[in-house]
């Protein structure tokens, strides 16, 4: 079973029903037992767990904090159980660059510095950095669609 399908149902199970007109919020005892259930469902092999995810969370303990973010995470995501509604980021874009190591290296020098002149330094490189890996979208526009007064607009 899908984690997505399993949260789903545990919330099902634990409000006693069908479906939701408006977004789900469980009580701190509600949404223990929707953890718990999930849980035990991963641990049992009925949900879906990569082989990855199982080498990192090799214990009870560490299944069921994960299970914590995940039913947070379908709770906002799951347009079955936020009310229908498409899931907007509230920050887009504040995780950019998280991988990249030179940037991390970039972030960790500037959490030890104190003067003024070395950190706005730093930040300079740091923005330089995540100007270099950003990807802007590139959308592919139809000119001869548009209007004639917005064309020149075009890039």
């Amino acid at each position: 079973m899908k984690q997505n399908d399993a949260v789903f149902g545990a919330c099902v199970i634990v409000l006693g029903q069908d479906g939701f007109d408006s977004a789900v919020e469980l009580t701190k005892e509600q949404r223990s037992v929707v953890v718990g259930m999930v849980t035990d469902g991963i641990m049992s092999g009925q949900v879906d767990f990569s082989a990855e995810a199982r080498a990192k969370h090799d214990t009870e303990a560490k299944v069921k904090t994960y299970v914590g973010g995940m039913v947070s995470n379908h709770l906002r995501k799951d347009k079955r159980l936020n009310g229908g509604e498409k899931y907007e980021a509230k920050a887009p874009g504040s995780r950019a660059g998280s991988g990249d190591e030179q940037l991390k290296a970039l972030k960790a020098l500037k959490a030890t510095l104190t003067e003024a002149s070395d950190i706005a330094s730093v930040d300079a490189a740091i923005e330089t950095r995540l100007a270099e890996i950003t990807v802007k979208k590139t959308v592919a526009i139809n000119i001869n669609a548009l209007p004639e007064e917005f064309r020149h607009l075009v890039k």
